[in-house]
């Protein structure tokens, strides 16, 4: 006779710990987005996160560990608008920038940080790139 449910019981503990691990390493460093990408390609590392696409419309972040105090951020805009954010550990924003490059062009901006931050990019149908890094 087979103990159907030991074998309940041990799969709902497994499903479980697989969703708590999922949920930590999202928030120890994950990523995620919402939204549509057209022609998206992506780099990403610890320390930096960079990408180009023909069309980003939605939101996205990432949690960055810089190297160093600074973080450098860098957007190119053929068209649309696109927004960053940086916020630190505690939920506590560092920097926001709204509509970068509403005139086509390219704008940087450099950052001073401590420790992890995430970076939230919202985007309205903005074609071009965004590049950030603790490495100048």
């Amino acid at each position: 006779m087979r103990n159907i449910p030991k074998n309940k019981l041990l799969i709902a503990v497994l499903i479980s710990v697989a969703v708590v691990a999922f949920f930590l390493i999202i928030r120890a460093g994950g990523s995620g987005y919402s939204g549509v990408r057209i022609g998206y390609t992506s780099r990403e590392g610890r320390s930096s996160w960079s990408a180009s696409y023909r069309s980003l419309d939605g939101k996205m972040w990432k949690y960055i560990h810089p190297e160093g105090g600074m973080l450098h951020i860098r957007v190119e805009t053929k068209s649309g608008t696109v927004s960053v954010r940086v916020e630190d550990k505690e939920g506590n924003v560092i920097f926001e920038e709204q509509d970068i490059g509403a005139e086509t062009g390219t704008e940087a901006f450099d950052v001073e940080v401590t420790g992890r931050v995430e970076v939230r990019i919202e985007a309205a149908q903005h074609s071009g790139s965004f590049d950030i890094s603790s490495e100048p």
